[in-house]
């Protein structure tokens, strides 16, 4: 179940949804009226079905069509993935975050990092060594390159 915060500054609305976008989804009933600009804090969605996926695209291409400026940040790795998997998933809104699977080489412990796209080179992706927060062991990215930053050279 997805739960929607909203928060309201000048002409700008922020949404922070959490949880899981399944086929119960209506962003348009629970969120409302919105404003000419929106920003979307991905951070905790933990999952999304097929048909969420739908009510998802359903009501960005919505807020589209009228022109709001949309801005997708901390984006969850479950967006990413659909980022990467529907063309058309960020409605025409900018991914400003996300998101990035790390795991330690010595603890195997998971990690997740936030990147800003705009840091992130599609053609020569280029992370950070980092250092694990359990044992201080070497972090290293855990997914396939080529797949998860692919939305980047669209």
């Amino acid at each position: 179940m997805i739960k929607v915060a909203k928060e309201v500054n000048g002409t700008t609305l922020t949404l922070r949804l959490s949880g899981s976008i399944e086929e119960t989804v209506n962003l348009d009933e629970m969120v409302g009226a919105t404003p000419a600009e929106i920003r979307v804090d991905c951070k905790e969605i933990t999952r999304i079905n097929s048909v969420g996926v739908k009510g998802w695209i359903k009501y960005f291409q919505l807020l589209q069509s009228k022109n709001t400026k949309l801005t997708f940040f901390q984006c969850s790795t479950a967006i990413v993935e659909q980022i990467n998997l529907i063309s058309n998933f960020t409605c025409g809104g900018t991914v400003e975050s996300i998101y990035v699977p790390f795991a330690c080489t010595n603890c195997k412990a998971e990690l997740i990092a936030l990147f800003r796209t705009t840091d992130l080179n599609a053609d020569a992706i280029q992370l950070p060594e980092l250092k694990c927060t359990k044992c201080s062991g070497k972090a290293v990215f855990d997914d396939i390159e080529e797949e998860y930053f692919s939305f980047l050279s669209r």
